[in-house]
């Protein structure tokens, strides 16, 4: 049965034709057949558990290091097996504890959650810390916080 849409034709196949051929393309995999296709050539060449390609920027996230540890080998690229482990921060250092020690403002909302600086003066008030607690405070947080209130303060003189 043929349905026409556009320039496009399409075949409606039954229900049950559709899981023979689903039934038949597995059996064939299964016993040697037509196997998938690689992952192709600007590719790593291993598949994940899924068994989806992939890609370099995931590799070593899916896959591990060496990427055999969890991924099947579809193909590898030869230089697949020169990564080594990208390094997780240096454990030498104290771990980042607390409001402002990933470049924020350093001040914990009154919700308990990290303040960033675009809701500053909003969260905490003028001046500050107000509303919040003072954790690892910036140095600019302050006249950061007094411009913000500055600038609300002409928006609602200009909305009727």
């Amino acid at each position: 049965m043929l349905r026409h849409r556009s320039r496009i034709r399409t075949i409606a196949l039954p229900f049950r034709s559709c899981l023979l051929i689903g039934l038949l393309t597995g059996l064939a995999a299964a016993i040697g057949g037509p196997a998938r296709a690689a992952c192709g050539p600007d590719q790593p060449g291993y598949r994940d558990a899924s068994g989806a390609c992939v890609g370099w920027t995931h590799l070593e996230g899916r896959c591990g290091v060496p990427p055999e540890t969890r991924c099947p080998p579809d193909e590898p690229d030869p230089a697949a097996a020169r990564i080594v482990a990208t390094p997780r921060g240096d454990p030498s250092l104290p771990a980042c504890r607390g409001c402002g020690c990933k470049g924020g403002p350093g001040y914990r909302g009154p919700d308990g959650r990290c303040v960033g600086w675009k809701d500053l003066s909003r969260s905490c008030g003028t001046p500050l810390p107000g509303r919040c607690i003072a954790e690892g405070r910036a140095a600019g947080a302050d006249a950061v916080a007094d411009q913000q209130d500055m600038i609300r303060a002409r928006s609602r003189r200009k909305s009727p």
